[in-house]
């Protein structure tokens, strides 16, 4: 089955290797639209930045939000990862 949705995109850097990172999608939290996304963004920026933090410092270590984005992607249950069609930038690390 495949759809098209937007989600949260983040992706996290390691504080001892900024090479190496991981990608988190937000699969609980879907959105219709680029401005749903944005308007739930605007509410609870520091929630969702804070708990990126927490989720990825428990999960894989000593880590850094470098990017959240709000997706459209396609989904497709048969894959691990969706496939990103276009998305906009929420936050931007140094930005």
């Amino acid at each position: 089955m495949k759809g098209i949705t937007v989600i949260f995109l983040a992706t996290l850097l390691y504080t001892g290797d900024p090479q190496k990172t991981e990608n988190l999608y937000s699969w609980q939290i879907t959105f219709q639209s680029y401005d749903q996304c944005k308007l739930f963004y605007d509410e609870y920026q520091a929630d969702i930045l804070n708990g990126l933090l927490d989720h990825g410092t428990k999960k894989f270590g000593k880590i850094e939000v470098d990017y959240l984005a709000c997706a459209e992607v396609e989904l497709d249950f048969n894959k691990k990862e969706p496939k990103v069609l276009s998305q906009v930038e929420m936050y931007k690390k140094g930005g």
